[in-house]
Parts: structure tokens; sequence; C-alpha cells
């Protein structure tokens, strides 16, 4: 029997009363990666899933927290350890229970400072030995030691018509993913955080709109029905932790009218990237160029769903 046809029994399905398994189809068994911590759930496999695959846009030092496959906090920095203690205190009341995803090894200090929060799981491609030891005392907690995997090029999921299959978005978010619209530069810095928030937002349930500044998630809208509210949604969540004196924006779709670029005008935005598309294009670069507003359209659309 091949890796691909045999069924590894989870600790439940979406809620307690489904049942679930996990029909393998690589090499290596995600449980062989595991070091410590209770049976990985259905759940935790979707969040472990969504946040690789989030991870997996960063080059830098990075740490990402899921929580129902959403990020919840996100960050970037010199080293892991500030790259996690940012991501954290994104949004520390959703983090709890979450998953933290690292791409850089984990040692002592940080291991000291995930240990005195609750979370689900911790991955990342290495630990030290002292980092492991203070994990392990956490006897629930999911440790797994995981290498940089080989990306999708196709993925699908199951419908009551039938399963889907479609192309991965593999296209690089860079510099050239941006081409500015209106006629006010900014700097490189500003730049590379709307990259940064894009790479979030790709990875955001739609409507997602990441609000960012210094490689750090300040407020995230992701999973609302209209634009407006998950704009709304992310200045909220903002608010509740962070002095908006200046911040970027990134939006998942584009901004059919100017309300929500007024209202992040007077918010304290510093640049807006969102695809082209609406009818309204012409007048979102005019209300940008009168406002002194840094438009930026993305290459392609970044809808989740």
């Amino acid at each position: 029997m091949k890796n691909k046809d045999i069924r590894m029994k989870l600790r439940y399905g979406e809620n307690p009363n489904q049942n679930a398994y996990l029909i393998e189809n690589s090499q290596k068994s995600v449980f062989s990666y595991q070091i410590s911590g209770k049976e990985i759930s259905y759940n935790n496999l979707i969040d472990l899933d969504s946040g690789l695959k989030c991870l997996a846009e960063f080059q830098d030092p990075t740490s990402i927290i899921i929580k129902h496959t959403n990020p919840c906090g996100v960050a970037s920095d010199k080293n892991i350890r500030s790259a996690f203690l940012k991501s954290y205190k994104s949004d520390p009341i959703s983090a709890f229970g979450g998953i933290v995803l690292l791409n850089r090894k984990v040692n002592f200090k940080l291991a000291k400072y995930i240990s005195e929060h609750f979370f689900e799981m911790i991955v990342a491609p290495s630990f030290d030995k002292n980092a492991l030891t203070i994990l392990k005392k956490k006897k629930s907690l999911i440790i797994l030691k995981l290498p940089k995997l080989r990306k999708q090029i196709i993925e699908h999921r199951s419908t009551l018509f039938g399963d889907l299959y479609q192309t991965v978005d593999l296209e690089k978010i860079n510099k050239k993913f941006l081409e500015l619209q209106s006629g006010k530069k900014v700097s490189l810095k500003l730049v590379n955080d709307l990259i940064f928030s894009l790479k979030v937002a790709k990875h955001l349930k739609s409507n997602a709109i990441v609000l960012s500044r210094n490689k750090q998630t300040l407020g995230l809208g992701h999973g609302n029905t209209n634009r407006v509210d998950a704009l709304k949604v992310a200045i909220k969540n903002m608010n509740k932790y962070f002095i908006n004196n200046y911040f970027v924006c990134a939006s998942d779709g584009f901004f059919p009218f100017t309300d929500s670029i007024r209202l992040l005008k007077r918010r304290g935005c510093s640049a807006l990237a969102q695809p082209s598309g609406s009818i309204n294009d012409k007048k979102i670069i005019s209300f940008s160029n009168r406002n002194q507003i840094s438009l930026y359209f993305i290459k392609n659309r970044l809808f989740k769903h």
C-alpha cells in the first residue's frame, strides 16, 4: 500500500462530534515531525496548512500566529524573538489558543516567553535543546520541527458538485507587484510595509484588509461580506493596541468608492495598495491625487474564499 492510501485517524473533526482522518499524500507523515504534545486534530492541520502557506511568503525572520485559519498577528524583524513579540502584541486576545509558526530556530529565551502564554501548537524549523526542555513542560502543547516544505502547484477542495481544482498563485509579491497611480511617492520603507501587508492579505479570508507599520500587523479585517466593514473592523482592532499616527493599508480587492479611502486618510494612512478593476478606478485615482494619498495598484487580485 502506498503512503497516499494510508488513512491516519485524527483526534476529531471540525467539531468533537465529527470523525476525521487524513489520507497521506507525501513521502513523510506530518506526525513524524511532531516532537511533543497531544494528538493532532483536523482543525490543527487546517490551521497548520494555512499558516505554512503564509509563512512561505517571507524570507526575513517572521512570526505568524494563526487562529481559525486566519493570521491574527504577523511580524518580520531583525531576529525571530523580536518578530514573535511583535506578532503577539499585534492582537494578544486573538492569539490566545492559536498556533505559532516561525521560520527560524527557537532558542531558550524565545521558548521561555512562548511558554508564558497559551498556544495550541508551535512550529519551527529547529529548536535548541534547552528550548525544548521548557516547551515540553506543557504536556498538551503540540511541537512540530518542520523543515521548509515543497510548494503546491495544484490545490483542490471538495464540494457537493465534485472536487474543484485550481493552480496555486505563486506570483511573487515584491516591488514589481506594485504600480504607483497617484502622484505622491513614498519611501522605500513604506513600500516594503505595503509588500509585507499584501503578503498577509493574500492569506486572509475575503474581504481582507491589512493595516501595518514597520512590518507588523496593526489591524486586520477579514471574512466580512463587504469591504467597508472589513476596514472598520481592522481600524477598530488597530485602535485597541496602537496609536495610529501613520500606517499603510493593503486590500485584497478594490475599493469601489472613495468613502473607505476618505476614512483611511482621516485615520492617518500613508499609502494604500489595492487591485484595479472598478468602474470608479479613475475617481479613486483622482481623489487620491487631490488628497495626497499614495495609491498603488497591484498586479493581481488576492481573493481567498
